[in-house]
């Protein structure tokens, strides 16, 4: 039977005691919340609801007497017994939904939660679209006859040509106007 090296051993042992220290932390920790003051849960209400009266200001931030009044209700009804979901359903039957600091996932509300996670997508589709285009475009290998590094050759035009391009040139020049001269002459003639 084969024996197993001491370092591999070593990190399943590592491994196996972050695992278990995970697990343990999960079981005390979070599968047992903590029970929050009545000052964390008032400040948590708070946080939810945007002031009536502050524009960009939750009822927790908001320094206004109407926001001071809010938070001392929200205390006296978390006192009573009400759920932190029903303090909220107080104000939003009183204030309407525009009382929620975060819009509700629901009806046409629904579009502010879902247009940035699909633009995002959409714009990420494109930029893959255009990526696979450039690639598709590439040539698969460089051109042998290009060796230098510069501007891609240019074709020339034969002389016989351009001349007789510069001639018809000149001449229709001087046909919408009797004052042209050629300003240099044709190649080859003195």
């Amino acid at each position: 039977m084969k024996r197993l090296p001491r370092q591999v051993l070593a990190s399943a042992a590592a491994l196996l005691l972050v695992a278990v220290i995970a697990l343990v932390w999960w079981l005390v920790y979070l599968s047992h919340p903590r029970a929050a003051t009545l000052d964390q849960r008032v400040a948590e209400v708070a946080s939810q609801l945007r002031c009536p009266v502050c524009q960009g200001e939750s009822v927790q931030d908001s320094p206004s007497e109407l926001a001071q009044q809010m938070r001392a209700v929200i205390r006296q009804q978390l006192q009573e017994g009400r759920s932190e979901q029903q303090v909220i359903q107080y104000f939003v039957d009183r204030y309407g939904e525009t009382i929620l600091w975060n819009p509700p996932r629901q009806g046409f509300s629904l579009l502010v939660w879902l247009i940035p996670p699909l633009t995002l997508l959409g714009g990420a589709m494109l930029i893959g679209f255009v990526l696979h285009e450039w690639r598709q475009r590439r040539p698969a290998q460089p051109d042998p006859a290009r060796t230098e590094i510069g501007p891609a050759p240019v074709d020339l035009v034969p002389d016989e040509e351009l001349e007789r391009y510069r001639a018809e040139l000149e001449a229709e020049l001087a046909a919408d106007d009797p004052l042209f001269e050629p300003l240099s002459r044709p190649r080859g003639s003195r």
